[in-house]
Formats: structure tokens, sequence, C-alpha cells
């Protein structure tokens, strides 16, 4: 009993001594800087892989008049099924679309971009 009595007198005396202080704010969670890197990636990767045909930006024409600009592609479509496509690899009804097969992180890096264009639409 007398144990018993000694371990509730120090957990008061600690949460009494905890009382005063504030806890520290939680992190934010890496989430959103991991999905920042990976826009920045995807990106980057459409602009070496893509921009040659299509405007990949938030506004601009495509170099190629006939290729849809990105920030059309994500308000038209699903992500999903645009993530899909990149999957299977990317086969369009226009003959002048070279065949893409993408990793999948750079397809997770290139939905990361894709999801920051359509938010900025």
């Amino acid at each position: 009993m007398l144990m018993l009595r000694l371990a509730v007198a120090v957990l008061a005396v600690s949460c009494a001594a905890c009382a005063g202080h504030e806890a520290p704010p939680a992190p934010a969670p890496p989430t959103s800087d991991l999905m920042a890197d990976a826009a920045v990636r995807g990106q980057q990767l459409a602009a070496r892989t893509c921009a040659g045909c299509h405007a990949v930006g938030p506004v601009g024409a495509s170099p190629l008049a006939a290729a849809t600009p990105f920030r059309a592609i994500v308000q038209r479509g699903s992500l999903d099924q645009i993530e899909q496509g990149f999957a299977e690899g990317l086969v369009t009804s226009h003959p002048a679309m070279p065949a893409f097969a993408f990793r999948a992180s750079e397809i997770d890096d290139l939905m990361a971009y894709l999801e920051v264009l359509r938010a900025e639409q």
C-alpha cells in the first residue's frame, strides 16, 4: 500500500511540474515536404520528357499544336486513369506520340506534379 501511495505522489508531482509548460508543437508531417519534392522532380521529368510537344506548365501553348497542354489533360481526366496509363505504357491514338515507359518512382513524381498543376487551375 505504501508503494502505491508513493507511486501516486511521484505521478502527481511529475504532472504538476509539467502543467506550467506547453507541449512543443507537433512537427509537420513529412508528407508535405515529400510531396513537394516529388512534384518538383515530376515537373523536371515532364520538362525533359514531354515539353518538346506539350505545354507542361500552368500557362502557355504546346510547342506541337496537336499536343494537349498538361493543364487541360489534368482537368478533363481522372488522375487515377492518367496514372494507370503511365503504368501501362501510355499508348495514345496519335502516331506522333512516342511510347514511354516510366519507372514507378517517376510515375509517383509525375502524379505529384500533376496534382499540383490541377490544384493551380
